[in-house]
């Protein structure tokens, strides 16, 4: 079976990047120490500074680990936050990817 990969797409407001960057740490680094299923999980800036994006690319060894990552208290504590917070100006958008063509390294 092949990896499980996803393109999650944040647009913060521009007042509140430095806030999102800061919640992107805590939940990286929860990810990275808690969740061994999860093979890629990376946070990147884009957009202008008037409309700022992160994406957030995700890539899962299989169902199993994803549903760990959608079921775990620091991803509802992410939804909590932004619930209270408001730092988005829409909803975060979560794409499924299927690759198709090109290549990665191989592990």
């Amino acid at each position: 079976m092949s990896s499980l990969h996803f393109l999650a797409i944040l647009s913060p407001k521009p007042d509140r990047v430095a806030r999102v960057e800061e919640i992107a740490e805590s939940v990286s680094n929860y990810v990275k120490e808690n969740e061994p299923g999860v093979l890629q999980y990376q946070w990147f800036r884009t957009g202008t500074e008037e409309k700022p994006k992160i994406v957030v690319w995700e890539q899962y060894a299989d169902q199993a680990a994803v549903d760990i990552h959608k079921s775990s208290s620091k991803l509802a504590w992410l939804v909590e936050t932004e619930e209270k917070e408001s730092n988005m100006l829409e909803p975060i958008e979560v794409l499924p990817l299927e690759p198709f063509a090109g290549w990665a390294p191989q592990s």
